[in-house]
């Protein structure tokens, strides 16, 4: 039995926010551009809300799946919204009239697809905690309870690490993997658009430390492909205003059934991790704001972050791209090769 969808949230929203009505706008918006951008739901979460991907080819072209693929994605956790913010800015500059710099060489080499918001249900619990008198939760979670970014199949010599953090099957926390692997409907959507056309590269837009990293989470070794993730950075790097730290993921901690560890893993797809925002820092400017959960994950002004990340992001797909180009993955039994 479909789960209904619910009806659109009118909650308002912080101002430089979307509200649910402007999101469903802003993705009007980029479809509107013409045949160059292809709209679909790949799929509905818990609540039934839809799973939007807009895939953008360049202006006169027509998405092609015998071109290199690049995936762009925002909102894994519900309470990071600044990971959504920062993906519907990048979605709107590639759906703009007359691309040009980073953007035009980008969709030269490949088309891009955008999931704006891969848990809607935990976005809206969010976005209602802001504007209420109570404290409501803020969850990362989906509406399962299922920490999207734990709830992967993991490399064959990996096992489980004692940190609740890590990954738990303890429900009652934060960072509950789920029943199974690929157990939640919003990561079955995200495996489709993967299994469809396997990424090159990919951007997954997190909160909050101005911080990059890259597999393994899981394994204190470094990936095969480091000089790749490398190059991504770098790239990403180079014209920042707020320049990020970057670092392979298990030095800052360990996780166990995440994206990046399977997008690599299983397609060789160079999977960068970027952390928005400082921690804290709404709370920290005025501490008021300490009872809103909301503004302990998201920064006061979204369009100063998108704006300092999004050459940067342009160009580390640009750089993930031609790397995987040149540096062919070598093809596995059982394992689908990356799209290059």
């Amino acid at each position: 039995m479909t789960t209904p969808r619910p009806a659109l949230d009118i909650t308002p929203a912080p101002r430089g926010y979307h509200s649910e009505a402007d999101l469903e706008a802003a993705l009007d918006a980029a479809a509107a551009a013409g045949e160059r951008v292809t709209r679909r739901v790949i799929g509905h979460s818990v609540e039934g809300r839809p799973l939007h991907a807009l895939t953008i080819a360049a202006p006169g072209r027509l998405p092609d799946p015998a071109r290199p693929h690049v995936v762009i994605q925002g909102g894994m956790h519900g309470n990071e919204v600044i990971g959504t913010e920062v993906a519907l800015h990048l979605l709107g500059l590639l759906t703009e009239d007359g691309v040009s710099g980073s953007i035009a060489t980008l969709l030269d080499l490949a088309d891009v697809t955008v999931l704006p918001c891969v848990n809607p249900d935990g976005r809206q619990a969010t976005m209602r905690s802001v504007a209420s008198t109570r404290r409501l939760p803020t969850p990362r979670r989906n509406a399962n309870g299922v920490d999207l970014n734990r709830n992967w199949p993991r490399p064959d010599d990996v096992a489980d690490h004692w940190l609740p953090i890590s990954g738990t099957p303890n429900p009652r926390l934060p960072w509950y993997r789920g029943p199974e692997p690929l157990s939640e409907p919003e990561s079955r959507a995200i495996l489709s658009v993967l299994e469809d056309r396997p990424p090159a590269a990919m951007l997954d837009l997190h909160s909050s430390g101005e911080i990059l990293i890259y597999p393994w989470t899981s394994k204190a070794e470094p990936p095969p492909d480091e000089a790749g993730y490398w190059q991504m950075i770098d790239a990403f790097r180079a014209r920042q205003e707020r320049r990020f730290t970057a670092k392979q993921s298990r030095e800052w901690y360990p996780i166990v059934g995440s994206l990046d560890d399977y997008a690599y893993d299983r397609f060789g797809t160079l999977l960068l991790t970027v952390e928005l925002g400082r921690p804290a820092e709404a709370v920290r400017s005025d501490p008021r704001r300490w009872k809103g959960g909301f503004w302990w994950a998201n920064p006061l002004e979204p369009d100063v972050h998108a704006r300092n990340v999004d050459t940067g992001c342009f160009d580390a797909l640009v750089a993930g791209v031609r790397y995987r180009t040149e540096h062919p993955r070598a093809e596995r039994p059982g394992v689908a090769p990356a799209n290059s």
